[in-house]
Parts: C-alpha cells; sequence; structure tokens
C-alpha cells in the first residue's frame, strides 16, 4: 500500500464515509429526493456541532473560563450563517419536484429534530419564550428537558451575577468591561442570527408549499414558523437596548 492509498483509507475510515455515503435511502423514485435527504442531513451534522460548542460554552461560563467562551458563541454564530445559506440551497429544489415525492414523506418533518429542540432548549427557549412553549415541549420531547441541567441563558445571567455588574453599566463602560461587553455580544449577534434564520427559514416554506398549507409535521407550516421568530435566548440582551436609548435622553414606549 502507498503512502497516498494509506492516507486516504485513514481519511476514509476516521470520516466513517462509508456510513455516511450510504445513509441516504430515498422513499421514492424521485432523483430530487437524494438533495432533499441530503440537505436536511447537514443541518443535523451542525446541530450536532452546535450542541457540542453549547455545552462547552455553558460548562466554560460556570468557571467563569470567558475567552474560550466569547470564541465558542462567536463560532456558533458562524455555524448558523452556515444554516442560513443552506436555505438558499434548498430553494433550488423547485416546487414542483417537491411535492411529486412529498406524499412518500407522510407526516416526516424538520419539525421532528430532536437536536434542534436541544439547541432551543440549552439556549434557554424553556425560560424565555413561554408557558405555550414549555408545554408543547414537556408533551411532545417528555425527557428532553431532563437532559439541559443549565441553559445558556442562565450561565449568562449566573456570570454577571457572580461579576456583580449590570447589563446597563457593561453597555456604558463597555472599554471597562471589554470581556464581559464581547460575551454579551456574541450571545446577542447568536441569537440575532437564529431569528433572521428563522425568518428566512418561512419565506423558503412558503416558496416551497405556500404560505396557507399544512406541513407534513402537522402543523400550518409557514404560519406555525412565523409565530417561533418572536423567540428570543436573551430577551435582556435586547431590553439593554432601550435601557440605552433611555438613559441616552430618547423616548422608549412602554407596554
Amino acid at each position: 500500500m502507498t503512502d497516498m492509498q494509506k492516507s486516504q483509507f485513514e481519511y476514509k475510515d476516521h470520516l466513517q464515509l462509508d456510513k455516511i455515503l450510504e445513509a441516504q435511502v430515498p422513499l421514492s423514485n424521485h432523483p430530487e429526493e437524494y438533495f432533499f435527504i441530503i440537505v436536511h442531513q447537514a443541518y443535523e451534522l451542525w446541530f450536532k456541532t452546535l450542541i457540542l460548542d453549547l455545552e462547552r460554552v455553558i460548562a466554560r461560563l460556570e468557571k467563569n473560563e470567558l475567552p474560550e467562551a466569547i470564541w465558542l458563541m462567536r463560532r456558533a454564530g458562524r455555524i448558523i450563517d452556515v444554516a442560513e445559506k443552506q436555505l438558499e440551497v434548498l430553494t433550488m429544489l423547485t416546487p414542483g419536484d417537491f411535492h411529486e415525492f412529498r406524499p412518500h414523506l407522510k407526516e416526516a418533518s424538520g419539525l421532528q429534530s430532536r437536536q434542534f429542540r436541544k439547541i432551543e432548549l440549552l439556549g434557554g427557549l424553556y425560560e424565555t419564550a413561554g408557558e405555550d412553549y414549555a408545554k408543547r415541549i414537556d408533551t411532545h420531547w417528555p425527557g428532553l428537558r431532563a437532559e439541559v441541567k443549565i441553559t445558556l441563558h442562565q450561565a449568562l445571567l449566573g456570570v454577571l451575577d457572580r461579576r456583580g455588574v449590570s447589563l446597563l453599566d457593561i453597555y456604558q463602560q463597555r472599554w471597562q468591561h471589554f470581556e464581559l461587553f464581547s460575551l454579551c455580544e456574541a450571545c446577542v449577534e447568536f441569537d440575532a442570527k437564529v431569528i433572521t434564520w428563522r425568518q428566512n427559514h418561512v419565506r423558503m416554506v412558503e416558496r416551497m408549499i405556500g404560505s396557507r398549507a399544512r406541513g407534513t409535521g402537522g402543523t400550518y407550516g409557514a404560519r406555525y414558523l412565523l409565530a417561533t421568530t418572536t423567540h428570543r435566548f436573551f430577551p435582556e440582551l435586547w431590553e439593554v437596548r432601550n435601557e440605552l436609548t433611555e438613559a441616552g435622553g430618547g423616548y422608549v414606549y412602554k407596554g
């Protein structure tokens, strides 16, 4: 075996390419179903990476090790950028092609992605998205909440509490509190990117099946997804913008 053959074998073995490249099992004979499957499998691989990274961020924050936490949060934002770009790729599946194999999917839906729900829980939506969201998670994903002992939202607030500084002080005195400021901005940037991804996901669904169509998962696809665009992992980081405006003499609507 030559050195080239050996390196190729190790690469394939390390990445388990035999398993990955044989993991596409279409339910129809439509050639576009391969495209649909591969794009969604790529999403799930990125979701796995996000889960691992967010768990590392939480662990670092609990130990007050902020530099690594900040770096990983910034990387999480880059991963969401990739996920958003994949929506553009998915729009290259024509609505006509999709509807030719969609009946074979039956009730299978991206809403059933356990990994995406875990990302939401790790971020803290169970605490911030309202009672209806929490009930839906407990109903459809029993046991998942118990897997998340500490959320990113809780971990961030814990750091601020231990440092004894308010968000308003951090943002007004950002160069004196630059590490905390950088952490907060990395978190709000991740939040903003997820919001943008959700909004573009709505547009993609409307483009694929229409704005009033029922999704394969049983919800009114685009309408349900639109409701999720109001979710925030870090509502405090958004609210401090209002406080800054008010402190600077600007008017902020109440209620």
